[in-house]
This record gives C-alpha cells, structure tokens and sequence, in this order.
C-alpha cells in the first residue's frame, strides 16, 4: 500500500480556506480541485510499504513523535510547483515541523522504506494540473496558468494552531481517490 505521513491542520482553520477557495475560478476544466477531507501537509511519502514492514514503520513512528513537542502553524499565502500544483502556504515554526519531517524520513528509511529524497517544502495542495505527473517538469504555464490564483490567495491567513499529532494515511484510488487514516501519535516531546 502507498503511504504518507502529514499533519491535518484542525476543523476551523481548513473551513476558512475552504472559504477562501471558493473566491477562487472553479471553471477551468484542466485544474484538478482536491476534496477538503484530503487536505493535509505532507511530512514524508514513503510509497509502496509491505504489510510485513507496517508494525515496525508504525511503531517507530509513534516513537518518533513521542520525541516531538506540538508546533505552534498557522496557513497563508500560496504558490505553484512548476504550473503543475496550486498550494496553500504554512507559516510558524517550520523550522521545527522540517525537523519533523526529517526524523519521520529517518524512522522510515531505518525500517528499510524507501522515502522520497527531496527537500522539505511545507504546504498544503489545493488543486492539481491534470495530465501532469506529480514528479513532471513543465516549463512556461502549461495548460493553466496558475500564477492569478497565486496573486488571489496572497491575502490569505488562517490565526495559528497547534499541532498535536501527526498521522500516517493510505493512498487509496478506487472508488475515488482519498486517504485513510491507519494510525496517528500525539507529539508530546517526551
């Protein structure tokens, strides 16, 4: 199963982007618009994990966010990665949620999961590109120019939060893609 472990901003703060979207053109049928129950911030992919690794993996997690204070977040602004994804933005101690992160990838690559080796970005994807890889390199606009949501969601700020846990998701595709929660630690900095 495909696996991922994020942090999911709490009920109030996701229903004020949800109001802050909906300022934003849903009519363009090449921009693929993520479900709200989706939306999270993405700490480590860990792709393809075995079940016979998942007790070791999950265990270890829960170890390592034993080790974690909660992290004081809050959402604002925007961005695209390469015409191909629209976010919303993570500002507050993101120093310590990268760090985060990299204890998760650290966890996973010592239960012998691959995790994807890319520098740490904290966001929270709103819509994609469609018929654009995740991993793809477009270069100019490609099929949508994503640069006047970028300018609308500018202005955007959610008050600041606190994140007690974290939580490891499945990627699942069918009937519709979503996530499922397998399991979630609180981050108590023990």
């Amino acid at each position: 199963m495909r696996l991922f472990v994020a942090v999911v901003p709490p009920r109030p703060v996701l229903l004020e982007l949800r109001a802050a979207i909906t300022t934003l053109p849903h009519n363009d049928p090449n921009l693929r618009w993520e479900r709200p129950e989706n939306w999270h911030i993405t700490l480590a992919f860990l792709g393809e994990v075995s079940e016979e690794a998942l007790t070791e993996l999950q265990e270890s997690l829960g170890r390592a966010a034993a080790r974690n204070a909660p992290i004081e977040l809050s959402l604002a602004g925007g961005g695209s990665f390469n015409s191909r994804a629209l976010w919303a933005g993570v500002q507050g101690d993101v120093a310590r949620l990268g760090r985060l992160a990299e204890s998760v990838a650290s966890v996973a690559r010592r239960c012998r999961v691959k995790v994807e080796d890319k520098s740490f970005r904290p966001h929270l994807t709103l819509a994609r590109v469609r018929g654009v890889p995740r991993t793809a390199r477009v270069t100019g606009n490609g099929p949508v120019d994503l640069q006047p949501y970028v300018d609308r969601m500018q202005v955007f700020r959610t008050p600041r939060w606190l994140v007690g846990e974290m939580d490891l998701f499945a990627s699942v595709d069918f009937p519709v893609k979503h996530y499922d929660r397998l399991s979630h630690w609180p981050l108590t900095g023990r």
